[in-house]
């Protein structure tokens, strides 16, 4: 079967308002400016499946992999919930494309957590994070920032000073869904480093959804630390016990944090 793609706005009563659709690759420039409400709606005629998606020209193309029905991301135009992009990532430069993923390109190993287009609530649409906590509730501590590829971490609380944080909760966790199986060998940790302002975990756990644990031990840095293990087969992975180290700060935070390996999916 032929990738077969159609992209959709629609208003916030599911109208649409614009779409396109093509052959193994579409692309849209909505004519008029987003609306409150909006939403872009991107069906794929095989599903499951591995997708390229851009939907700003502001904003780095996502690969991810869409697992039922169709993508649908509502398009972030209220002050609160536009802090985790770019200001103008949804303004005047309007653009929207996707287009099928090679089997060998998704074969590779490679960074198998990132989505810049990942966004809190339900989704179809992976790698997606998740938080048992988020400070305040703000879009600019969300536990989608962790995976979008922004790699800023000397400062906090704008854009594109994105972090999580656990809220002072000695029991918040941190968890990345694949929405298939992967085959990982390799974490990497990105820890904000708004130093005096943050302290830092000194230790935490990796959980796998196979069972298995790895405990890892952290530094204060602003560099990324790497973390390899036994390879595993999994659907998700979580970042819990999380220690922080003794310094007088209560205000620990992750930046980023990659998952490595390579698809299982035939």
């Amino acid at each position: 079967m032929k990738d077969f793609f159609r992209i959709m706005v629609c208003d916030k009563q599911g109208r649409i308002r614009q779409q396109q659709e093509g052959e193994g690759r579409a692309v849209l420039r909505p004519s008029s400016p987003y609306e409150p409400g909006d939403v872009i709606r991107i069906e794929s005629r095989r599903l499951p499946c591995p997708l390229k998606v851009s939907l700003s020209p502001a904003l780095p193309e996502a690969e991810v992999w869409l697992e039922d029905h169709a993508m649908e991301f509502p398009v972030p135009l209220g002050e609160e919930e536009a802090q985790a992009y770019p200001a103008d990532a949804f303004g005047e430069e309007r653009g929207i494309r996707v287009e099928a993923v090679s089997s060998q390109r998704w074969g590779a190993y490679r960074n198998l957590s990132e989505n810049p287009l990942d966004r809190r609530g339900e989704t179809t649409v992976y790698p997606h994070c998740t938080a048992s906590v988020e400070t305040r509730g703000e879009s600019v501590f969300a536990a989608r920032n962790t995976i979008d590829g922004r790699c800023e971490n000397t400062f906090h609380g704008e854009w594109p000073y994105t972090s999580w944080g656990d809220n002072e909760d000695p029991e918040a966790e941190i968890r990345i869904d694949f929405g298939r199986r992967v085959l990982a060998d390799r974490a990497e940790i990105l820890i904000r480093a708004d130093f005096p302002h943050d302290n830092y975990w000194k230790e935490a756990t990796l959980e796998f959804s196979d069972g298995t644990a790895e405990r890892l031990f952290m530094e204060k840095t602003g560099s990324w630390q790497s973390f390899s293990f036994i390879p595993r087969t999994i659907s998700w992975v979580k970042l819990k016990e999380l220690k922080k180290s003794e310094e007088e700060s209560p205000f620990p935070a992750l930046t980023q944090w990659r998952i490595f390996g390579m698809d299982c999916e035939k």
